[in-house]
């Protein structure tokens, strides 16, 4: 039986008091998918549960079937909305997901990761994960390793779960572009293919050419800074897909579905543009089930081992992290330790060695437990990771 698949996507940036004009943009997406036709949507930073149970209750008619999955302090900030039943879900928390001092980046917080719904469409049955990657925010991308080891957890997680599925859908703000280690990790273990690169059957003026889906020029929020130097934005909001071969997929539609602001108001949905996948699905006939196949990709190998080398060089990072801190703590308990009875009966004096004693306190928990848990969960996928590659090597001897 043939069906049609039609995916949204978007990172909704619903940060409570933080997000500018959440609840009005948060009204506006919930307007819009009332009245679009499309039977998947995922979304990601939706951090306000009341804004997830919003979103439930105004969508409840065209996409009646949803589900929130919670992790962390905040919550993953990711769900799913479908118009048919959701059959199983299941959440897989990422060890490495930033660091817990970096309040203002918050992704710690979180509890990120990858979520999986798997719905069943007549008798067909569809994965669904959403996912919402670390972010760089700065130029030296202190986070590299967190987010390559997010994106091979989620590759794997994505390759072990795939079948019984007839499709799978990963959809979510992976804040990495098309050509960057992690995408290639993405795309290349479980073989997942970017309709960006694929062509579409017709040509809808309502849908524009997929362009950057962050700091693009055409979104209200963007940093003007970025926009000069590459004005069509980053790629890094994608829906990449893989069908067993029993299947055979035709591209209808393709990319950026939202107006730039949204009707009535000088601001843009999110700080993030939405992508929308429309496909046909076609049951192949019997004589050509098994001879499509998905090839492996060749450099997926070089792939692995720049990933090695990345997470090889934090280790070394985290190592030189743990003699900084201890070192540091050890200094200043020995002051504080040294200068007992020295400081003067004062207020101000008061308040000088409560902040030296947190201080102290933070140094040390940051070289000593916290260093450990992610040095472990570096360790972890690390050694994950040299085991793909070693029993990759080992089955081509074979």
């Amino acid at each position: 039986m043939d069906f049609t698949l039609n995916i949204f996507t978007l990172n909704c940036w619903g940060i409570p008091v933080v997000s500018k004009n959440r609840k009005e943009r948060m009204e506006a997406i919930s307007k819009y998918l009332q009245t679009s036709s499309h039977n998947i949507v995922c979304l990601q930073e939706v951090w306000s549960e009341n804004d997830y149970l919003f979103f439930k209750d105004s969508l409840k008619i065209v996409l009646p079937y949803s589900h929130y999955f919670y992790s962390g302090v905040m919550g993953s900030g990711l769900c799913v909305f479908s118009k048919w039943l959701i059959q199983d879900v299941f959440f897989h928390q990422w060890p490495l997901n930033g660091y817990i001092h970096k309040i203002h980046h918050g992704d710690w917080f979180g509890g990120k990761g990858v979520g999986l719904c798997r719905v069943r469409c007549n008798d067909r049955l569809i994965n669904i994960y959403c996912t919402h990657l670390h972010a760089e925010y700065h130029e030296d991308d202190m986070y590299l390793a967190h987010r390559v080891l997010q994106a091979y957890s989620t590759a794997e997680f994505v390759n072990l779960t795939t079948s019984p599925a007839d499709v799978s859908i990963l959809a979510g703000d992976l804040n990495t572009a098309p050509g960057d280690l992690s995408f290639r990790i993405i795309t290349q273990l479980p073989q997942l293919l970017d309709p960006f690169d694929m062509k579409c059957e017709r040509s809808n003026p309502a849908i524009q050419n997929p362009s950057g889906t962050c700091d693009a020029a055409n979104n209200s929020y963007s940093n003007q800074k970025l926009i000069k130097d590459a004005p069509e934005g980053k790629r890094i909001d994608h829906i990449l897909f893989h069908v067993n071969s029993a299947l055979e997929t035709e591209i209808i539609n393709f990319g950026n579905p939202l107006e730039d602001r949204v009707p009535g108001h000088p601001f843009s949905y999110s700080d993030h543009n939405a992508v929308t996948l429309e496909m046909r699905l076609k049951s192949v006939n019997d004589s050509k089930i098994g001879q499509r196949q998905y090839s492996k990709n060749s450099s997926f190998d070089a792939t692995v081992a720049q990933a090695i080398e990345v997470c090889q060089e934090a280790t070394e990072n985290i190592k030189r992290s743990k003699k900084l801190f201890l070192t540091s703590g050890g200094l200043l308990f020995m002051f504080l330790l040294g200068t007992v009875g020295f400081w003067p009966n004062n207020v101000i004096y008061d308040v000088i060695k409560i902040i030296l004693t947190g201080l102290c306190f933070y140094y040390l928990l940051m070289g000593t437990l916290w260093n450990k848990i992610e040095m472990n969960s570096l360790k972890a996928g690390l050694s994950a990771l040299e085991n793909f590659s070693r029993t990759k090597l080992e089955s081509a001897k074979e």
